[in-house]
């Protein structure tokens, strides 16, 4: 609008200029308008500079216009691409929160997979060791068997010795008669009977060995196959490796080849004791040897003898068989129960180590929560901290820009001021030389001073409003008193350098008596600020004021919760009597007739004392040299003054 109000301005100007060109060009021809046509020139050459500052100013105007719509364009391109980035970061966001939804699921899955597997590696560990035990217990019933082997050999060799050496001396008995037949049917019963049980052991031993041998030459047949056929065997006990280049080493061929090395030497050795059994067996098992012994016995006497030293040891055996019968059953009871123990130990250990798996899986799918949700809080507060300082710098900038615009406009219209300053100067000048060419004085025009060219831009502040003056008096402080007014010992009330905080000014009204409008019955009142009783030269109401000795007359005896320094007594919370209570209700001023009333207890109370606590008391009375009186007074103006915020009662005067 302003644009096409200033190209119609230009125009009408043009048309104006064309008809005062033409104008002027008819005028030329005529003399006696050259007066006219002088002046239709300068109002021309006027137009003229008038329609170069307005196409000046239209320009100017143009190029505004054009500046304004590449702002535009450029804020609206800087609006979409801010739409575009919030929108990318909305995205990324959400981006974010599934790819963390994602690694939480694969990470619990994991967690699951890693839980089995540990639970995997743990049974087959307790199998590995399982099988070692096994493979101990086998180891230890074959040493076992072996020694006892060797024990039987070695007693089938010393019994052999004793058959040997008892037929000797057998020949050289008979020889000398029949002399101590029982005993040497004793010891030769006893030697044979040693020789058949060493034998039947050496049999039993030598079965043993031999499927012993079997069993072994089976597996040294199973490892050779395998050997030859590259599998690898269930190891005794090994350390346990993950990396399967180690389990793909030569490393498995030696411990093959070390256990068939083993195993080898093992049955050599069994070989070896078989043969050595065997023979003895054979030495053992000689034909004559039940003809021999049948011939030893000749006569019945011997005979006689043998069966009772054998039927000695049936009995003997057969007591023993059965003790050794009962505690072998005892012993498998024992067993069982230990087993059976053992069995709910360990389903214990498995459900304990159950729970524990859950509680860890649980305990972890928290701690994952946890970091997850603190995860999102801190990115949401990097957000929010993020929108702030966008915020923030958005404001700088409007801030910013308002800022420039109005220094702008400031400096525009500086230089308009001082535009005008030099005009008005021009002016003043002007009217200066026209008053000296005309001789005439204005009087009456006061040159004003120069100013500043920044004057009439210059902050004058604007006056503060003038308050309304009242007359309203200020109020009273209220009257109050401190908890350590109250709890003080009498020492402080009887010092008499002592003066209270902010008393100095009514210490000049009280040398002529107070003033007071009330009951004087706090240290507002002068008398009592200077620790003496209202006297007649006090302008107070004698028939309300408290500090007059009429209202006083009946304190001559101490408080009950005083002590004889006239301190005030706290009571013990735990020696209230049943029936009562340790708070006691609040109190109101005590009017003269319970005053009365107290003083007639009191007095009663305190007739028998002591003559030496009389004359404690009366050493104390001299050395403070103040009444017993004007201190009571003080006592209970602070309790008066205590208890001076209390809706105050009527007092009953008899």
């Amino acid at each position: 609008t302003n644009i096409r109000d200033l190209e119609l301005e230009v125009s009408s100007l043009q048309k104006e200029k064309e008809e005062l060109a033409l104008a002027l060009h008819m005028a030329k021809k005529d003399i006696n308008q050259a007066k006219l046509s002088e002046r239709r020139r300068k109002r021309l050459q006027e137009l003229e500079g008038q329609i170069n500052e307005l196409k000046k100013k239209l320009s100017e105007q143009s190029k505004l216009l054009k500046l304004k719509e590449s702002t535009e364009h450029t804020v609206s391109k800087l609006n979409q691409e801010i739409r575009e980035m919030k929108h990318q970061r909305v995205q990324l966001m959400r981006q974010m929160k599934e790819d963390t939804e994602k690694f939480r699921q694969w990470k619990q899955k994991k967690d699951k997979e890693v839980i089995q597997l540990k639970e995997k590696d743990r049974k087959r560990q307790y199998e590995l060791l399982k099988l070692e035990r096994d493979f101990q217990k086998q180891a230890n019933v074959l040493r076992r068997k072996t020694e006892e082997a060797a024990a039987a050999n070695k007693r089938l060799k010393e019994a052999l010795q004793r058959q040997k050496e008892a037929a000797d001396k057998r020949k050289e008995s008979q020889s000398r008669g029949l002399e101590g037949v029982a005993a040497r049917v004793k010891s030769w019963l006893a030697n044979e009977v040693e020789v058949l049980v060493s034998t039947e052991e050496a049999r039993r031993h030598l079965a043993d060995l031999l499927e012993d041998r079997k069993i072994l030459a089976q597996e040294l047949q199973q490892l050779k196959e395998k050997k030859e056929s590259g599998e690898n065997p269930p190891p005794k006990l090994r350390r346990r490796t993950y990396c399967l280049a180690e389990l793909q080493s030569p490393e498995v061929d030696l411990s093959i080849s070390k256990q068939i090395e083993s195993l080898e030497t093992e049955m050599e050795l069994r070989s070896a004791q078989i043969a050595d059994l065997q023979q003895k067996l054979l030495d053992a098992d000689n034909g004559d040897r039940a003809k021999q012994r049948w011939d030893s016995i000749a006569t019945i006497l011997e005979a006689k003898c043998a069966l009772k030293y054998l039927l000695g040891e049936l009995v003997s055996s057969k007591v023993q068989e059965s003790k050794l019968q009962s505690s072998l059953e005892q012993s498998k009871a024992t067993c069982s129960d230990v087993q059976k123990m053992l069995m709910e130990e360990r389903n214990h250990i498995t459900e304990l180590e159950a729970e524990f798996q859950n509680q860890l899986v649980v305990q972890e799918q928290q701690h994952q929560e946890k970091v997850l949700y603190l995860l999102s809080q801190l990115q949401q507060k990097e957000a929010e901290e993020k929108k702030w300082e966008d915020s923030l710098n958005e404001q700088e900038k409007q801030l910013q820009e308002r800022l420039r615009f109005q220094e702008e406009e400031m400096e525009k219209m500086k230089e308009e001021n001082q535009e005008l300053l030099q005009e008005n100067d021009s002016l003043k000048q002007k009217l200066l030389l026209l008053q000296v060419v005309s001789g005439q004085k204005l009087r009456h025009i006061q040159q004003r001073p120069p100013e500043s060219p920044d004057s009439s831009f210059d902050y004058i502040p604007a006056k503060p409003r003038a308050r309304r003056q009242t007359t309203a008096k200020p109020r009273a402080p209220s009257p109050e008193m401190d908890l350590e007014e109250l709890l003080s010992d009498s020492g402080d009330l009887e010092d008499a350098d002592w003066i209270p905080a902010k008393a100095a000014r009514g210490a000049k009204k009280s040398l002529t008596g107070c003033s007071c409008r009330g009951r004087c019955g706090n240290r507002q009142c002068g008398c009592r600020r200077q620790k003496v009783g209202c006297s007649s030269g006090c302008s107070c109401d004698q028939a309300t004021c408290r500090n007059r000795d009429h209202a006083l007359e009946a304190t001559t005896c101490e408080d009950p919760q005083r002590d004889s320094e006239g301190s005030l007594k706290l009571e013990d919370p735990t020696m209230v009597k049943a029936g009562e209570s340790f708070f006691q209700p609040l109190c109101v001023t005590p009017t003269t007739k319970v005053l009365q009333d107290i003083t007639a207890q009191e007095g009663l109370q305190k007739m028998p004392s002591s003559p030496s606590s009389l004359l404690l008391r009366d050493e104390e009375a001299q050395e403070n040299q103040i009444p017993f009186v004007k201190r009571k007074k003080r006592m209970l103006s602070s309790n008066i003054s205590f208890f001076s915020g209390c809706t105050p009662i009527k007092e009953e005067f008899q």
